[in-house]
């Protein structure tokens, strides 16, 4: 890669990812390193934990079920005294959601 060239995007991160990474493109430099030591402590305290789902507010970890995407969104619900996982997720033009009891 020479000066004139801009790095290319990584090819396994999904939309969302890409987004993220075109805004902080947008960043100066010294920004752009403070996010990248972040990002690796953040990625070595993740493969410490063993921690490779979201996890809500309370930081209980999540796992999706068949048929919900691991790009969902997930938030938690009580409904009459019950705590539901809400997961949402566009396909599309469509967007999708299921409620699982927690």
């Amino acid at each position: 890669m020479t000066a004139d060239e801009r790095p290319s995007l990584p090819a396994e991160l999904d939309r969302v990812g890409h987004e993220a990474l075109d805004e902080l493109a947008t960043r100066e430099p010294a920004a752009l390193r403070a996010a990248s030591e972040y990002l690796e402590n953040l990625a070595a305290w993740k493969e410490a934990e063993g921690e490779d789902v979201l996890s809500p507010d309370d930081g209980e970890p999540v796992t999706y079920p068949d048929g919900v995407p691991e790009r969902a969104s997930v938030s938690v619900t009580e409904i009459a005294g019950t705590e539901y996982y809400y997961y949402q997720w566009r396909e599309g033009d469509e967007i999708n959601s299921e409620t699982v009891r927690r």
